[in-house]
């Protein structure tokens, strides 16, 4: 069962995804708060996935997600905002976030990116996805000589594939080896670089530090 926490301030659109996720069998709302910092001081269970509003009382949704991923280590955020501001999504994403949704996507389409996100996932529009791409093409040629060091060539085509936000099966899919191959790559990669997760992955791209 994922549990799933909601940060927004919109009465109604909790609301809604209250009454939709009452009866999931998949996923189980553990908490709602209208802004950030009461999200994090509620007591119960841990969030395995966060949907988080950007435009938020106190401090707005880009300024939690590192403390977000901090308090609830390896938590999954998800971006619900009806910002087209895409350099402030690119710097959630960098940041920590996974995936990003428009405010009016459908509760199914909801539905599903928590599920593929909650699974190592990650979905986005199309200009954020070319944004990501764009800017670690423009790792300098020091940068990318370690990074083909550091991994070998099916491994990077793995990453690329996960920074493009493809899911695990996608990847199997495009690249045209298994699931479970997919998934031991993505542990090669992991050990490699001394992380646990896609958060970090990104990060070190951020950071170009491969």
């Amino acid at each position: 069962m994922i549990q799933l926490g909601i940060i927004e301030d919109n009465f109604q659109i909790t609301e809604s995804l209250v009454q939709f996720f009452s009866d999931d069998s998949e996923i189980k709302i553990i908490g709602t708060a209208d802004y950030a910092e009461k999200f994090m001081n509620m007591e119960g269970s841990i969030p395995d996935v966060i949907l988080l509003d950007l435009s938020l009382p106190y401090k707005n949704g880009m300024e939690c997600i590192e403390e977000l991923c901090e308090k609830y280590k390896g938590v999954n955020i998800i971006i619900h905002s009806v910002s087209a501001d895409y350099d402030s999504i690119f710097k959630c994403l960098c940041s920590g976030a996974h995936s990003y949704l428009t405010k009016g996507e459908s509760l199914l389409k909801i539905r599903e990116t928590i599920i593929s996100t909650h699974a190592g996932g990650s979905q986005m529009s199309v200009e954020i996805a070319r944004k990501v791409i764009d800017y670690f093409n423009k790792k300098t040629s020091k940068s990318k000589h370690q990074e083909d060091e550091l991994l070998n060539s099916r491994e990077a085509d793995v990453v690329n594939q996960i920074i493009e936000g493809k899911s695990y099966k996608m990847v199997a899919d495009e690249l045209g080896i298994s699931l479970n191959t997919v998934r031991s790559h993505i542990k090669t990669i992991y050990k490699k670089l001394k992380i646990n997760s896609n958060v970090e992955l990104a990060k070190l791209y951020h950071k170009k530090e491969f």
